[in-house]
């Protein structure tokens, strides 16, 4: 059992950790992806064998592991998608392997993974489908952390890198990316600036890219283009802290320029899928790499009004999951806190793990989502990796397949 780290939340979350295990347990999973289904389960039994000191679970994990590879045809994960697919797969695979949690012997296999993920992902970015989550984004985020496992990778994501400048669209101000994925017949033309769908995803990746050398310079020009584009839609006139975002979630075009199709695009609350944390990461990280203080200074402006965001409704906060609820908040704000250095948002992690357990005790007393445990990002599993991340006292290096890296 690793040393636990004592915190104000060890008691509760002691308490709280079997209940989610259990639930897990109970409610077997029928997907066999990441995101929901039993790749998620694996990884949380291995992370959860380091915090109890039990080599049987990781055993276990071991043992489902293989089983879902043997039976990879029949999994439904043979698609390109980081949510669903192969992607998922091979990102998993690298984070079991980097954590010491299985042997590093599936380079062969991933090697056909990364061959598979770049055709289909490529194909989906000339299409415009950029989503992270389901699209051409996610295909290319796993491939990244291939780059120093297989020497045709860093012609892929040079790839990448030109062919995303090719869909890149001029704007007024800045340039745009579409999301053909999340087409919506009364929006066609939306373009959407989230994490999970949108623009933000790209942003963090180009800018991982930029790190590893990459096509810089065309990186970096695509990265201040699309940030431009954002910013511009800073909310000024009749902001309200604690209840409006900084920026909007979504715009479309109207009157020769493009506006946040409604009000409530400035509601978009506090997500790890979308919202304003999302803009926030990307603008900290951007500016530390590109060395442009101002982006960083407009990231702590928005970052420390988001903290008076305290209420439920106003978040748009749906229970105690990870996607778009009180533990993804919470670890947004530790992971915001780490990147920046700035301590504050250690009050925004506390208070959303307080929401966090209150919104667990409402889910136990009223039975709510029981099926829905095994999943990672809507379930059990990702909270209660955020949870033991809190006993270990530092990250699992899981956070990285939901681009918090």
């Amino acid at each position: 059992m690793i040393a636990i780290k004592e915190s104000i939340w060890t008691s509760q979350i002691e308490e709280r950790l079997p209940k989610l295990t259990k639930l897990i347990e109970q409610n077997p999973v029928q997907e066999k992806n990441v995101s929901r289904g039993e790749l998620g389960v694996i990884m949380y039994y291995f992370y959860l064998s380091r915090v109890l000191g039990d080599d049987r679970l990781a055993q276990q994990a071991h043992i489902r592991l293989e089983q879902l590879l043997r039976q990879l045809t029949d999994s439904g994960l043979v698609n390109a998608t980081l949510s669903s697919g192969l992607a998922g797969l091979g990102l998993a695979l690298e984070i079991l392997v980097n954590e010491g949690f299985i042997g590093d012997d599936y380079d062969h296999f991933l090697r056909r993974i990364d061959i598979y993920v770049h055709e289909n992902s490529i194909k989906k970015i000339e299409r415009e489908d950029t989503d992270f989550l389901h699209g051409g984004t996610g295909g290319f985020h796993y491939l990244y952390y291939r780059l120093d496992r297989n020497p045709d990778v860093r012609g892929y994501l040079s790839e990448y890198v030109r062919k995303l400048s090719a869909i890149t669209h001029a704007g007024r101000a800045g340039s745009y990316l579409k999301n053909t994925y999340m087409w919506r017949p009364a929006w066609p033309d939306e373009i959407n600036f989230s994490l999970s769908h949108g623009m933000a995803a790209s942003i963090l990746l180009l800018l991982n890219l930029y790190e590893s050398e990459i096509e810089q310079d065309l990186a970096a020009s695509l990265v201040r283009k699309y940030i431009r584009f954002i910013t511009v839609h800073k909310k000024t006139a009749d902001y309200q802290q604690g209840k409006h975002s900084f920026f909007p979630n979504t715009v479309v075009p109207r009157d020769g320029d493009f506006r946040p199709a409604e009000e409530s695009s400035y509601l978009g609350g506090l997500r790890w899928c979308y919202g304003d944390l999302n803009a926030i990461h990307f603008l900290y990280k951007a500016g530390l790499i590109l060395q442009e203080p101002e982006w960083f200074q407009l990231a702590s402006e928005a970052g420390l009004a988001s903290l008076a965001m305290k209420d439920i409704g106003n978040a748009k906060c749906h229970g105690s999951l990870f996607c778009h609820g009180a533990t993804g908040i919470a670890h947004y704000y530790d992971y915001l806190r780490r990147i920046s250095g700035i301590e504050d948002y250690q009050a925004g992690y506390d208070h959303w793990m307080q929401i966090a357990f209150s919104e667990y005790q409402k889910e136990e007393d009223q039975q709510l989502y029981p099926d829905l445990s095994g999943n990672f990002l809507e379930g059990a599993v990702g909270s209660g990796l955020v949870l033991m991340n809190a006993l270990q006292g530092e990250p699992g290096y899981w956070e990285k397949l939901w681009l918090l890296s």
